[in-house]
């Protein structure tokens, strides 16, 4: 069982991953990932389709954030795994569905889901 020590970022964006990042008592790591609340989760989706929007111009397309997300992926150890397979879900149904049909998963369905 893990114990946090919360430690927050004066100033800290909460939907980047950073920000949730905690301090671990577990005697196994020395930090480890707070899990997210949906709303940021929901909030870093729409942060990595502007960013892969604004850095790629005419060559974006819907599936550019899941790979931008997979090739980044097994560097995000710190990340809490639900915090991960909920932001990778969202990723694959923008990058399945398209955009209009993910932005109305997150709005009707995702963000009026309950925190596991």
């Amino acid at each position: 069982m893990s114990m946090y020590v919360r430690y927050t970022q004066p100033k800290g964006l909460k939907a980047q991953f950073e920000h949730w990042v905690d301090y671990s008592l577990d005697g196994e790591h020395v930090i480890m990932g707070a899990k997210m609340p949906r709303r940021y989760v929901a909030e870093m989706v729409m942060d990595r389709i502007s960013a892969s929007r604004t850095y790629l111009g005419d060559a974006y397309d819907n599936h550019k954030p899941l790979e931008y997300f997979l090739k980044s992926k097994p560097k995000l150890w710190f990340v809490h795994p639900q915090t991960k397979k909920e932001l990778e879900g969202l990723l694959r149904i923008l990058n399945d569905k398209g955009e209009e049909k993910a932005l109305w998963y997150i709005k009707h369905v995702y963000l009026k889901g309950k925190e596991k």
